[in-house]
């Protein structure tokens, strides 16, 4: 409630702090206010004075408000419509820069012609629809999420990809590192030059050095031609270092120095050769830890750790496995598969109940075994891999799973996608084992609130 005899200026000044542009308006279009933010999310000069809506960048603003009051639910995605509020997206051109702006209309006083006022708010979605775009890119596999954390996560690491500074990945063994790794070179300026990936587990100690730096002509026995190496084929663009805990000890001296200099020398050459290269790493273990037994070099991992991102395993994202599944099937789909298939209530409360030891990829596989199984398009228990089954069967039914998988068994007919809120709220209940008070904690609410939430999303109790 706001007290009066607030000053105007003070009104006025939290306005102009706020990170969304607002302009006020009058019904004939001319413009009685508008902050700093509004002039340079539409390109104009700090000193521009824009006296009517027209004036401000290139949107018909009438058309489009009266569009969105009488056409909720349009191609350009309509939030909420109603004869005070109307919410449309717009998509804008400054100078080179391509914009997204999600433009929110009040009126004020509507019903008095002389004294109706419109506030706008303009906020710029540009990262989340780039960020969406990006999810749809063929080769950035499974990240799909419905997750809060997530969506963190692949925010963080678009925001990170703007700068060179070395990235360590973290997390269970197919929990989606290298599409992230790829997630970041893609929105990076070197997304036209390589992305190389190099699986540190898969290489010969022997050899490995030679990998890494490349080799002259005969510098060994065999080496019959010069090798490039990974270094010189990332040049300006990405190295992505996979499962690099598993470089032995005596190499991570050499690795640490071509990082730190970006030059190195090929086996068997005295030449110095110079790369421009982004070091994206990752790796199953705590390299921390590794640190601390001696087997991981500190001045290594601090080198390859100035940004961790630590990726949680799909046991604590439950929700994602339905969001997953659609993806997992519509690629199939896409390879030419045919996947017209429904889960059965059992086997959607046997795949939300599995923990998924080996995270994205085992889903991906489980997934595929299952469309393959699959009788007369319908995917039950006995279609699923092994593993689930007999853990479905030593592992006791859980309430809350069941009501998701009667949930979801209704609406696999029409490809209906989960609720987020529900599939949150399910996945905090699953980590908590069905406690609604350590489900709360984990949300961050209290119980009223989680018992309210419940209620909305059809949970029982």
């Amino acid at each position: 409630m706001m007290q009066p005899g607030i000053p105007v200026e003070l009104l006025e000044s939290v306005v102009d702090l706020m990170e969304d542009g607002v302009v006020i308006s009058l019904p004939d279009g001319s413009v009685a206010y508008h902050n700093p933010v509004i002039l340079d999310m539409f390109g104009l000069s700090k000193d521009s004075s824009p006296r009517m809506l027209s004036d401000i960048g290139e949107v018909n603003w009438n058309r489009r408000m009266n569009r969105a009051a009488f056409d909720a639910g349009s191609q350009y995605g309509i939030a909420a419509a109603s004869d005070r509020t109307m919410r449309f997206e717009e998509k804008v051109t400054v100078g080179s820069t391509v914009r997204f702006l999600e433009i929110t209309v009040r009126r004020m006083f509507p019903g008095s012609r002389k004294s109706e006022l419109r506030v706008i708010v303009v906020r710029d979605v540009s990262p989340r629809r780039r960020l969406e775009a990006t999810l749809q890119t063929p080769g950035i596999c499974g990240l799909k999420t419905s997750s809060p954390e997530m969506m963190r996560l692949f925010e963080r690491a678009r925001q990170i990809a703007a700068s060179d500074a070395s990235v360590l990945l973290q997390g269970e063994s197919g929990t989606g590192k290298s599409c992230i790794a790829r997630l970041i070179h893609q929105e990076s300026w070197r997304s036209g030059h390589p992305f190389v990936e190099v699986n540190c587990a898969a290489i010969p100690e022997s050899l490995m050095e030679s990998e890494f730096f490349g080799h002259a002509k005969g510098a060994f026995t065999g080496a019959v031609d010069r090798n490039r190496g990974k270094f010189l084929a990332a040049n300006h663009g990405t190295l992505f270092l996979d499962e690099i805990g598993e470089i032995p000890v005596h190499l991570q001296a050499k690795l640490l120095h071509a990082i730190e200099e970006r030059r190195f020398h090929m086996v068997g050459s005295s030449e110095t050769i110079a790369v421009d290269t982004r070091f994206v790493s990752a790796s199953n273990i705590n390299l921390r830890d590794a640190v601390d037994r001696g087997s991981f070099r500190g001045d290594l991992y601090y080198r390859i750790a100035v940004i961790p991102l630590l990726i949680p395993p799909l046991r604590d994202r439950v929700g994602d496995i339905p969001v997953l599944i659609q993806h997992f099937i519509e690629d199939l789909v896409a390879r030419g598969q045919k996947a017209d298939v429904k889960f059965s209530k059992g086997a959607w409360q046997a795949l939300m109940n599995y923990p998924w030891p080996g995270n994205i990829r085992e889903l991906s596989n489980a997934v595929e075994h299952s469309v393959i199984c699959a009788d007369k398009g319908v995917v039950e228990v006995d279609s699923l891999p092994q593993d689930i089954l007999r853990y479905s069967q030593d592992v006791p039914d859980q309430p809350v799973l069941r009501q998701f998988a009667a949930d979801e068994d209704e609406k696999a007919g029409d490809g209906g996608a989960s609720d987020v809120m529900r599939a949150e709220l399910l996945g905090a209940l699953r980590k908590a084992r069905g406690s609604k008070a350590v489900a709360a904690q984990l949300l961050g609410i209290d119980r009223t609130t989680l018992w309210r939430r419940m209620q909305r999303a059809g949970i029982g109790g």
